[in-house]
């Protein structure tokens, strides 16, 4: 039997039953690998970017790929890498990602202050603990003081999420779901289930909307070099930004467009929304 694409026929549940089981079996692997090579040291900062390395090879970035292999005779082709994207598309996009900051630190402030009802004041302070770790381990890993630090990082933090989430969720389940829904529908599904497997609550709205704008790049450009890149000028930003910024310094990216700030926010918000406006328009 001819392994590639031999379940090209196959139904929307039928895709979702495999794409399933592949990432389990591919992450439990991995992750059992993790464990294996770190001897479960998770509390050494290497250890854990290792850790984080496995996980995200077999979670995101392998499935991807067999999964396509099953599902297609043209692999690259379905998941949309086989073609160079254009400069001018990957140029909007990045100026696109990067304007928007201060614009998702201000949706994230407004997520955060979304409240909960008393009876559920437990959930709330587990929501708030469990963001309050990942932060400070998001910030364990990007605070680095060498240029190979900063290549680990570049690597890690930017380039692999960027390849493997943007395969995984657009290239993967978005295409999956594109298949029965309508783009639309396919692509806010998508975003939603990108945001919630993150795990972070308070961040779920900016990166929601993230997660549809990278969507509707796939759609729009036919083409996921573009949604890849600019989920890599996102991700690079903060490692560039931690990496460079000044010992005692105050001044913090994550807070742009929060606060007292809140009107860059707006303007940013704007400011992204006029420019997808005129992507769009040079695309009619």
């Amino acid at each position: 039997m001819r392994i590639k694409g031999a379940f090209s026929h196959a139904k929307t549940g039928s895709r979702i039953i495999q794409l399933t089981v592949v990432a389990l079996f591919f992450m439990l692997i991995f992750s059992l690998l993790s464990i294996w090579i770190t001897k479960g040291n998770f509390s050494d900062i290497k250890a854990l970017k290792l850790a984080q390395f496995f996980q995200s090879l077999g979670l995101f970035v392998i499935p991807p790929f067999i999964l396509a292999y099953l599902w297609s005779k043209q692999p690259l082709a379905y998941l949309r890498i086989n073609r160079n994207p254009s400069g001018e598309y990957v140029l909007f996009a990045v100026i696109i990602m990067l304007v928007a900051i201060p614009a998702i630190n201000l949706l994230g402030e407004l997520n955060h202050a979304i409240p909960f009802p008393d009876s559920l004041s437990w959930l709330e302070n587990y929501l708030i603990d469990m963001e309050k770790r990942a932060e400070d381990l998001t910030i364990r890993m990007l605070n680095v003081d060498s240029v190979g630090g900063l290549l680990v990082n570049i690597g890690l933090i930017a380039i692999i999420p960027a390849v493997g989430e943007e395969l995984f969720f657009r290239g993967i389940i978005q295409q999956v779901l594109q298949t029965n829904l309508k783009s639309h529908a396919a692509v806010w599904i998508t975003a939603i289930i990108f945001s919630t497997i993150h795990f972070q609550f308070y961040g779920f709205i900016p990166r929601m909307l993230m997660g549809a704008f990278l969507g509707y790049l796939l759609v729009w450009t036919k083409n996921m070099w573009v949604p890849i890149i600019a989920h890599f000028a996102n991700n690079a930003v903060a490692v560039l930004f931690y990496y460079f910024k000044g010992e005692g310094s105050t001044f913090d990216i994550d807070n742009i467009g929060k606060s007292d700030t809140y009107l860059i926010g707006i303007v940013s918000l704007i400011a992204v929304l006029l420019l997808i406006y005129l992507f769009r328009k040079r695309q009619i």
